[in-house]
């Protein structure tokens, strides 16, 4: 049984769109796309109060998608934002706290990383995972932004309002800036839904658009792909290999009846679906605060599949709920590799302490727990649009 596993895991159809997303989040961060996001927003959005915070978000929501990388962003996004928010008079730990939640949306935001391996893992349609995480994913930048707008509320001098004045011009570019963000976009979730690509499909079609966006633009040298095909490669070759490990602790799994036992374990003891499922998201919460997503992913869903399975849940509702869970882990101390990465990458001029971005992050856990909770009780969230295919 475990001599057919390598060969099935390599042959595998989805296993190609991997490369082929994280190939179009370096391309896109190279040509400067995903940096665009921000600064397009940052003009639209500026002058109200908590504008650049939730410029912010929205631009950590569009580079952490296509970057296909949260800690990328809270990088890249901590060394731009955080210092202008600072500048702007912005409160350290609403600066630090919006750069390190809104990168935890792009696990949610199509193309997700996370929802490709839970694909593969639990063999369901790639195409409806990643169509599942748009209301999702929208309604957590909604909730995002709501929470700003409270702390602006509550606490005025958090977030002064800026007098500069914007011409139509600048608008106007500014709404330019987006066009080849939401091109890429476009064309993974409208290709899927409308049928009009496969998820393979989509995605090499959105890494040629993206390549021929940076090279009209003057952004992107042979170098620069040299590179991007390098961290391509890399990045696939670790993901390869810990989805190949998760594939036979799936097969071990199964043979082993343990699956099986548990689920009898739990009849026997007489708990409800509901208490089984509150479990399984407490003890991903606590693994949350240790591990790192992709280990968490990869070493949980074999277990928990089968069981979820046998209570009747819907698998992709299911995914939802787990990528969610792992979004909140990089943000929950004691790790938090979000937070320890806004840390590190904000210069020392504009140094943020480790406490204030825990402490500008944990609003947003309030605003976590409510809409992991309307996921939980409203499943129709996550399965309207792929319902829709």
């Amino acid at each position: 049984m475990l001599a057919d596993v390598p060969f099935r895991f390599v042959h595998s159809y989805e296993l190609s769109t991997i490369p082929l997303y994280i190939l179009l989040g370096a391309v896109a961060h190279k040509s400067g796309i995903t940096t665009d996001v921000f600064r397009s927003m940052r003009v639209l959005l500026g002058r109200m109060p908590g504008g650049l915070a939730v410029a912010c978000i929205f631009g950590c929501g569009g580079f952490s998608a296509l970057s296909g990388s949260s800690l990328a962003c809270a990088a890249a996004m901590g060394r731009i934002s955080i210092p202008e928010m600072i500048d702007n008079g912005y409160d350290r730990r609403l600066a630090a706290g919006t750069v390190a939640m809104g990168g935890t949306v792009g696990s949610m935001i199509p193309p997700s990383i996370p929802f490709l391996l839970f694909a593969i893992l639990a063999e369901v349609s790639v195409g409806q995972l990643l169509l599942a995480g748009i209301l999702p994913g929208l309604l957590t930048l909604l909730g995002y932004v709501i929470t700003v707008q409270i702390w602006v509320r509550l606490r005025p001098e958090a977030a002064p309002g800026r007098a500069v004045r914007v011409s139509g011009r600048d608008m106007l570019g500014a709404i330019l800036g987006l066009w080849p963000a939401t091109l890429l976009f476009a064309i993974i979730a409208v290709g899927i839904f409308t049928g009009l690509f496969t998820t393979i499909q989509s995605a090499a079609v959105s890494v040629i658009a993206a390549t021929l966006i940076g090279i009209a633009r003057g952004a992107l040298r042979l170098s620069d792909m040299y590179e991007a095909l390098e961290e391509a490669v890399s990045q696939s070759a670790q993901l390869f290999i810990m989805a190949f490990g998760a594939k036979v602790l799936i097969t071990l799994v199964a043979a082993s009846n343990l699956t099986s036992g548990l689920i009898g374990w739990t009849q026997h003891a007489g708990l409800e679906p509901w208490q089984i499922m509150a479990a399984i998201i407490v003890l991903f919460l606590i693994l949350g605060m240790f591990l790192d997503p992709s280990g968490i992913l990869l070493l949980m869903v074999p277990i928990t599949l089968p069981i979820v399975s046998d209570l009747g849940y819907d698998l992709i509702w299911y995914a939802v709920i787990v990528v969610k869970l792992l979004e909140i882990g990089l943000v929950t101390p004691p790790m938090g590799l979000n937070a320890f990465m806004v840390n590190a990458s904000v210069p020392r001029s504009h140094a943020v302490d480790l406490r204030e971005v825990f402490a500008g992050i944990a609003p947003f856990l309030v605003l976590e727990a409510v809409v992991t909770g309307l996921l939980l009780g409203f499943p129709i969230i996550s399965l309207l649009i792929p319902g829709m295919m």
